[in-house]
């Protein structure tokens, strides 16, 4: 949908139901008028046409958690590669969801929680729900197992869970990976309250330098912080990556970031976010959404959540292959979007009501607190 009107030359119908009637006097005067008024709209800055699908974005989700499967298959060498791979996933989360609240009222919260909790939390609960059951098949339940439980299902597994003890984790370190929903789960929580409710929510100039802190910190909020500064500056400036000159400039920054991060990997760390916002940037193209793509695209949340639990199924029966690993991680990840996911997305509108939205709402609050003071306690 288009959402900001063309001026340019030769597209304005304005004058075209001029007044047929009065003197000749009147008649220039109110043309002389309609002109002026042309004029001044032609004078302003060129304002770019704003859509809203993306249909790059789908074929991007997709590669992006296939990256991380065959990265974690060892069919991709670079080990970094799965870990840019959620970055750009982070930065495309905060250009998506920070549109998402830079248009929404706050009367509407409860309806972009309800919408969130279905849209991650279900499919998210399935994943672990079925990890941790195969975890209580195969190995002893112990106290770490509940431990880690905890961490998942109140999303602070990246604040109390570290690389160190992945060998302790269920099935080896199989929901390894479950950090990053944790982050996104955060960033859910903590974004409504700066966009929506504090008087520099809407900045340009405060969401580069909230992004600029966090990725100076090495935050794992860096990349997400770089997608909504995106975001605000769509709000503010139009889609000025679909210019020429933009378009020229985010290939070439896309281009010279990567060069520098492959030639220097000690600054990965701090040069990530921009690689990650650059890519989102890159593939901002609007356009419709083929049904392959919007599939593809579907299939790509649960095949990161279940990658390395079909992964570890295919290992278990002792067939080497790791495309074999990745092929039966995708099939998984297809049955689950099928069978959970797309049902979501059906039902989601006819399931709400404000009085749910507002108790995920405290749900999700509760579940956070209640996840810090366990790992306090530990």
């Amino acid at each position: 949908m288009v959402a900001v009107q063309d001026f340019r030359p030769g597209r304005s119908r304005h004058f075209k139901s001029a007044l047929t009637f009065g003197s000749s006097f009147n008649r220039s005067a109110l043309n002389s008028q309609r002109l002026g008024v042309f004029l001044s709209r032609e004078m302003k800055a060129e304002r770019v046409v704003v859509r809203d699908e993306f249909p790059l974005f789908d074929w991007l989700r997709f590669a992006l958690a296939s990256a991380v499967a065959l990265t974690h298959e060892g069919v991709i060498p670079w080990d970094t590669a799965a870990n840019l791979a959620v970055q750009i996933f982070f930065a495309l989360s905060g250009w998506l969801i920070g549109g998402i609240l830079l248009r929404t009222d706050v009367q509407h919260l409860p309806r972009f929680y309800f919408n969130r909790a279905t849209r991650i939390w279900i499919p998210y609960l399935f994943a672990v729900a079925a990890l941790y059951l195969l975890a209580a098949l195969r190995e002893p339940v112990t106290a770490s197992t509940f431990r880690y439980l905890a961490y998942d299902l109140t999303f602070t597994h990246n604040w109390f869970v570290t690389a160190a003890l992945m060998p302790s984790m269920p099935l080896q370190g199989t929901g390894a990976h479950f950090w990053s929903i944790a982050v996104e789960e955060q960033f859910y929580l903590a974004a409504p309250l700066l966009i929506l409710l504090t008087p520099f929510g809407r900045s340009v100039l405060a969401w580069a330098a909230i992004a600029a802190f966090v990725a100076l910190a090495h935050s794992w909020f860096g990349s997400i912080s770089f997608g909504v500064l995106a975001a605000v500056a769509r709000r503010r400036f139009g889609d000025w990556q679909q210019t020429r000159a933009g378009a020229i400039i985010v290939a070439a920054g896309t281009a010279a970031t990567a060069a520098t991060v492959l030639a220097l990997p000690s600054y990965y760390n701090l040069l990530c976010p921009l690689l990650a916002i650059s890519v989102v940037l890159l593939t901002s193209w609007p356009g419709k959404r083929s049904e392959i793509g919007s599939f593809l695209g579907g299939v790509s949340y649960p095949l990161y959540l279940w990658h390395w639990t079909g992964a570890f199924v295919i290992h278990a029966l002792r067939i080497p292959s790791p495309w074999i690993a990745y092929l039966f991680a995708v099939a998984v990840g297809i049955a689950a979007y099928m069978l959970v996911d797309r049902n979501i997305m059906r039902l989601r509108g006819k399931l709400y009501r404000p009085a749910a939205g507002k108790a995920l709402m405290i749900a999700a609050y509760g579940l956070l607190a209640a996840g810090v003071a366990f790992g306090l306690a530990q």
